[in-house]
């Protein structure tokens, strides 16, 4: 089953693969951070029941690039939209939706949500080990 740590992976590996000389981080630090580098942001995770043991999850994503001017920012952005289209998470893909940016204080903040389907695993019912069954025949006469 995708978990969320999953998602979060396949984000950074892109990022990584593509952006080789840029750090990105998922955790916030304190330290002096040497720009240009990519903080990835997983806004809150959310499930729901659609049928059965099928689910709907969505995972949203904020992913921060600190870097120099605000044409490097858009060239940034540019390059995002298609690499983070399609991300492979556990031998599938997921397609990115509601892709959208925006420059904040020198920042360039660049959105998008993996949502897809999942299917629980229902534990089967534990079977009985065994039974004694008594019975008779009743004799017509």
């Amino acid at each position: 089953m995708i978990t969320v740590n999953s998602v979060l992976d396949s984000v950074i590996a892109v990022l990584d693969q593509n952006f080789p000389n840029i750090n990105t981080y998922s955790e916030e630090s304190d330290q002096g951070l040497e720009e240009p580098y990519f903080y990835v942001k997983l806004f809150p995770v959310s499930q729901n029941q659609l049928l059965g043991q099928r689910y709907q999850r969505n995972h949203s994503f904020d992913i921060h690039y600190f870097a120099g001017s605000n044409e490097a920012l858009h060239d940034v952005a540019e390059q995002l939209y298609d690499k983070l289209e399609l991300i492979s998470v556990d031998s599938g893909l997921v397609r990115g939706s509601g892709m959208r940016h925006e420059i904040v204080d020198g920042v360039l903040h660049w959105f998008v949500a993996y949502n897809f389907q999942v299917m629980r695993s229902v534990e089967p019912d534990s079977l009985m080990q065994s039974m004694k069954q008594e019975g008779y025949l009743r004799d017509k006469n």
